[in-house]
C-alpha cells in the first residue's frame, strides 16, 4: 500500500528537526548586558557542518526550547585570584529527552551550589550553557563544550591536542615546500597603487630568475 502523505510529511518534519537541532546551544553570562536596553539575553546558536556557530532566529530558538531534547547543561563561574590567575568553576549534568523550558527555575539552585565551592570574592561573572546532542552523546573527555565564550586563557589545552596540532603544522609546512607557489606568498607595498599586494611564491621565483638572466 502507498504511504499516506500525512505520515510521510510527519516523518520528514522529524528528520528535519533532528538534523537542525542535533547540535545547538544556549548560553548567557550575567555580566553580558545588552547596550541597547541594559537587559540580559540568552544567546541561541546552531553548529554548522563546515565548523563554527551561527545565531538562531527567535522562531528557531523557540522551537529549540519547547520540544524534548537531550541536553548537556553546565552552570559556570569565572574566577580570578589576587595574583591574577583565572579559572572556571562549574557544575555539569545531563538531561535526556527533556524540555529545557521546564527547568528554567533550576538555575538559581545550581548557581548557589557553584558558589558554595568557591570564595565569592574571587568570582567576577557567572552564567550557564546548555548544548543538545542526538543519538549517542559525543565524546568530550575534557568537557571543552562548556568552555564556549569563556576567556581563552582558561580553556584547557590537552597535551594530545597540542601534539596533534604540532604534527599537522609540520606536515603542512613540508607539503608547502614540495608544492612551489601553492601556499607561500610574498607581500609588497605598491607605491603606484598605494596598496599592499600579495604574490605567489612561484611568481616571485620567476621574477628572480628573470632578473638573474638580465644581469647575465
Amino acid at each position: 500500500m502507498p504511504k499516506s502523505r500525512g505520515r510521510g510529511k510527519r516523518n520528514s518534519n522529524l528528520a528535519r528537526d533532528h538534523k537542525l537541532f542535533s547540535t545547538c546551544h544556549l548560553f548567557t553570562w550575567e555580566g553580558l548586558i545588552s547596550p541597547k536596553d541594559g537587559m540580559q539575553y540568552t544567546t541561541a546558536q546552531c553548529h554548522l557542518r563546515m565548523g563554527g556557530w551561527c545565531p538562531m532566529t527567535e522562531y528557531l530558538a523557540d522551537q529549540l526550547t519547547k520540544r524534548p531534547r537531550n541536553w548537556m547543561i553546565a552552570v559556570r563561574a569565572l574566577c580570578r585570584a589576587a595574583d591574577g590567575v583565572e579559572w572556571m568553576e562549574s557544575q555539569m549534568f545531563d538531561l535526556p529527552s527533556t524540555r529545557i523550558s521546564d527547568i528554567s527555575g533550576a538555575y538559581h539552585d545550581l548557581r548557589a551550589g557553584v558558589l558554595s565551592t568557591q570564595q565569592t570574592s574571587q568570582v567576577y561573572d557567572m552564567g550557564w550553557i546548555a548544548q543538545t546532542w542526538a543519538g549517542t552523546k559525543p565524546s568530550d573527555p575534557n568537557e571543552l563544550w562548556h568552555y564556549y565564550y569563556a576567556p581563552p586563557g582558561i580553556i584547557p589545552r590537552p597535551a594530545e591536542t597540542m601534539t596533534l596540532f604540532g604534527a599537522w603544522r609540520a606536515r603542512a609546512t613540508a607539503r608547502a615546500d614540495k608544492q612551489p607557489g601553492s601556499f607561500r606568498t610574498k607581500t609588497t607595498w605598491n607605491s603606484g597603487q598605494g596598496s599592499w599586494q600579495r604574490e605567489k611564491h612561484s611568481d616571485v621565483a620567476r621574477r628572480c630568475d628573470r632578473c638573474k638572466r638580465l644581469q647575465l
